[in-house]
């Protein structure tokens, strides 16, 4: 017979900010990592401990005990203390695909530093898991994935549920919808099956029978996991002699002390593969009742996720492209700083913290770590403007001002840009008398041109005299008065990734008369859109011909769930606005577009009712709650602003809030002109197809889903940027897009107060609305298309200098061709200062690239892997990193 083997794997799980704040935690980590350096010096049947696969653990020790940093390197090379490979552990939803491969790089990085890293993708707590996880991982040269959800269903308390929709086997086999394949090893017992292990022979011989029946129950090899630990557990230092208690008990078992990479090999050796199921793409409990998906810590404290959004944005599309824009002015490219601005994002992107499911003081100190890292990033890209645009050779008339835009095609796009003119520094005139010189100066209007002469169109709004100052590099700051304009234009083919100088020349004043009209609709070449009035709209594309009626309705549910998941409350009571007399008005029409407010005020119930505390106080699990909304009802508003600008193929939906309720759901409804049974939504690298109606198993009313840029029903396409809540009715006909979910408890395993997330603030929400005639989007260029409109774009007035001038007005990086189906995903240099760029291949079947330039295929981790060439193939659902020789 042969003998099992036991490995017993010391670790804690560490929440860095969760019921506790950072600080209350970081205390508690001390302690913990001085009583694992004591326990691994005496080498005395502890031999190991696992840093929850994340080095952030590492480095909040280290900020407390920066002393101790050569220790834990020694204890790293000797194979003792087990790091990496992730900086944090993250949510995967919620988070780009380019911040999951930074937070890959920076963690192997930091690893590396300290001797080596633990080889294996760790997910022991991610809400969920994204289809391309194995490609991911196999680009980073790993082959087995450990994983606590997305499969095997758990519960309150992290209980696991004896359920015939659970896992057969501990171990798997995960593919990536382009193939790549891993080890897939399951947490069938959660990452806390072995913990507290018991000395006392009689308690160990009641733990040790449970626990060796529970893994067996799911193992296919003799090789069982035990995971010594769990959320914030302390080290069990008497671990040695409890296993020493064990081995006596149960002399056909082999107890080790273990580490994760002799785990995997004990286990790879030892597979069955014959035996093992594949499970293909993401995996976020589908085959689970429903009730614990933690689905809804998408719409959890919405305001977090947009900020999230907002940032990544900015360092995917401006901050990391416009800084290689900027070595060709001779730039160094920021390196440092950069990863000072991700890891500094990262710490927000943490599972428990994005998804908004901790305390209060844990929120705020995420927003202001938001605030933070946008100034660190907005630093970065004005400086690399200024050093672009200093060297840029401009005309001698106008006023130059270079926009920039890298959301990988070529764009038409209306920018807004504060401009001056008219300077009077401190230097010039005593400061106070400037603003009465400025006065005497008429205001101005402007015309706007390209290089080449063409004219731009633009709208002009004086902004009066202003304060302002500059940093000169060499020399102490610059004050000056200045007047102010705000420009609004638009700017036609846009380079991809690159840059357009354009110019602004002073005109006289001439005032315009307002061209407002009542006419409620708002048409273009492309699109007509017509408002009811409920204030629902009709959509007709033009082109496609295609007409949706009946858009942009709310509607306002109860919620009575937790940060964690949406319950609906036991009255059902859903009050829409298909009945409401919005006020409606132009807010602006001029040359550029037009744009339609609609107010609406609704009245409905301002909380839960009274007996919603009751339940929370005694820990009803969300899904046996009853409580009803509270028969006091308020006025809520929501106003819209619907803007179709001249060069629009979409329909921009502005929508704002100040909730002043408790306990409740809002949501945007769109019908998407067909019935269907599968819908597309974007995702981490891929574009997912998933099933309208659940399993027979799902018990929980809501089919909620995550999404990344963009969700596609029917004929209807809505992209949004940290909005990534949605639901898709049975018959696909009906697509609802969460704005705002307003609740009062973390959830989980206590009575944990979080009254902030009621959301009792202005809530701002931006989405826009495309239509399509392609039942299949991910073959077609809507992926691209979306993702280009959610790119953001950055105009910068040039200053003045003395530089050399020695690049172009215009200039496109952008130096190569892709078939539809590509969608653009970084723009940034290697290490080795070698440039990289990524895109993602989201078409059934390969499609070209083809490049201006040599360059090499390369990992997700920038090495190389083939030869430099001009043509490549990419598969479908590749993810492609090309890197510059």
């Amino acid at each position: 017979m042969t003998r099992k083997k036991a490995h017993i794997i010391s670790h804690s799980h560490w929440d860095r900010e969760w019921f506790l704040p950072l600080e209350s935690l970081r205390f508690r980590l001390v302690t913990l990592m001085d009583e694992v350096e004591a326990l691994l010096d005496k080498e005395v049947g502890f031999h190991h401990f696992h840093m929850d696969g994340q080095m952030i653990m590492l480095e909040d020790y280290l900020a407390v005990k920066p002393a101790k940093r050569e220790k834990m390197k020694q204890l790293v090379a000797d194979g003792k203390l087990r790091i990496g490979p992730w900086y944090m552990l993250q949510d995967a939803f919620l988070t780009s695909g380019e911040a999951n491969i930074r937070n890959l790089q920076y963690g192997l990085e930091m690893a590396e530093e300290f001797g080596q890293v633990e080889k294996i993708g760790y997910f022991p707590d991610t809400f969920g898991l994204y289809g391309q996880v194995p490609q991911l991982m196999r680009q980073a040269g790993f082959d087995t994935v450990v994983f606590g959800r997305g499969v095997n269903p758990t519960g309150f308390n992290n209980q696991v549920f004896d359920s015939a929709f659970a896992s057969k086997y501990s171990e798997m086999f995960w593919e990536s919808p382009d193939g790549s394949k891993v080890l897939g090893i399951l947490l069938a017992n959660w990452y806390s099956n072995g913990n507290e292990i018991p000395v006392e022979k009689e308690a160990a011989k009641v733990f040790w029978d449970k626990k060796l029946a529970d893994v067996e129950r799911f193992a296919s090899t003799d090789e069982w996991l035990f995971m010594n630990g769990c959320d914030h557990q302390p080290v069990q230092t008497d671990l040695a002699e409890a296993l020493e208690v064990a081995r006596e008990l149960y002399p056909e078992v082999e107890f080790i002390h273990s580490h994760f990479e002799k785990y995997q090999e004990a286990v790879k050796a030892g597979l069955a593969p014959e035996k093992l199921q594949t499970v293909h793409g993401e995996l976020t409990s589908q085959q689970s009742d429903g009730w614990s998906t933690l689905a809804n810590t998408a719409s959890s404290r919405i305001y977090l996720k947009q900020a999230n959004a907002k940032i990544e944005r900015l360092l995917e599309r401006l901050a990391e492209p416009i800084s290689v824009m900027a070595t060709e002015a001779g730039v160094q490219y920021p390196h440092e700083y950069l990863a000072y601005a991700w890891k500094l994002l990262m710490e927000n992107q943490i599972h428990d913290s994005i998804t908004g499911c901790s305390l209060d003081e844990v929120h705020r100190e995420m927003e202001a770590r938001f605030e933070k890292v946008e100034q660190a990033t907005m630093a970065i890209i004005q400086n690399a403007a200024r050093q672009i645009t200093e060297q840029i050779t401009t005309n001698e008339a106008g006023i130059p001002i270079t926009v920039f835009h890298s959301g990988g095609l070529e764009a038409t796009r209306t920018i807004e840009l504060e401009l001056e003119t008219d300077a009077i520094h401190f230097s010039e005139m005593h400061f106070e008398l400037i603003p009465d010189e400025l006065a005497k100066l008429p205001e101005q209007s402007f015309r706007l041109e390209t290089s080449t002469g063409e004219e731009i169109p633009v709208v002009v709004e004086s902004l009066g005299i202003r304060f302002n100052y500059d940093l000169p590099e060499r020399k102490f700051r610059d004050s000056y008065f200045a007047r102010k304009y705000k420009l609004t234009f638009t700017v036609e083919n846009l380079p991809a990734v690159g840059y357009e100088t354009i110019y602004a020349h002073p005109v006289d004043l001439v005032n315009e008369s307002a061209n407002q009209t009542q006419d409620f609709s708002l048409e273009n070449r492309f699109l007509k859109v017509e408002i009811a009035a409920n204030g629902t709209y009709t959509i007709l594309d033009k082109e496609k011909a295609i007409e949706i009626a009946g858009v942009g309705a709310y509607e306002d549910a109860g919620d009575i769930g937790n940060e964690y998941m949406f319950k609906e409350t036991g009255d059902n009571l859903r009050i829409n606005t298909l009945h409401s007399k919005p006020a409606i008005r132009v807010l602006r029409e001029d040359k550029l577009g037009k744009t339609i407010e609609i107010n609406h005020e609704i009245e409905i119930p301002e909380s839960a009712s009274s007996a919603f505390a009751e339940e929370k106080r005694r820990l009803i699990w969300h899904p046996d709650r009853q409580s009803e909304r509270s028969e006091n009802f308020t006025t809520f508003k929501i106003t819209t602003e619907l803007t179709l600008n001249k060069h629009d193929k979409q329909l921009t939906i502005r929508v704002k809030l100040n909730n002043n309720v408790d306990d409740h759901r809002l949501r945007v409804l769109f019908p998407t002109g067909k019935q269907t049974e599968t819908h597309q939504a974007g995702s981490v690298f891929e574009v997912v197809t998933r099933a309208n109606k659940q399993v027979k198993e799902w018990t929980n009313p809501a089919k909620d889903n995550r999404k990344q840029g963009f969700v596609a029903s029917g004929n209807i396409v809505v992209a949004s940027l940290g909005l990534p809540e949605y639901e898709v009715s049975e018959h696909g006909d009906k697509l609802e897009l969460t704005l705002l979910r307003a609740v009062s408890e973390i959830g989980d395993w206590g009575d944990f107060p979080a009254y902030e997330a009621e959301c009792h603030r202005e809530i701002t929400a931006e989405f826009h609305v495309f239509l399509t005639n392609d039942s299949d989007v991910a073959n077609s260029s809507i992926p691209a298309q979306v993702n280009a409109r959610l790119t953001p774009i950055f105009a910068f007035q040039h200053k003045s200098t003395t530089k050399e001038k020695i690049l172009a007005e215009k200039r496109d990086f952008a130096e190569w061709k892709t078939e539809a189906g590509f969608v653009f995903s970084a723009f940034k240099l290697a290490k080795d200062n070698q440039p990289i760029i990524r895109f993602f291949q989201t078409a059934s079947e390969p499609k070209q690239l083809q490049t201006m330039q040599p360059w090499q295929k390369s990992t997700i981790l920038e090495e190389t892997t083939g030869d430099a060439k001009k043509q490549f193939t990419a598969s479908p659902n590749e993810i492609i990193t090309l890197k510059g020789v």
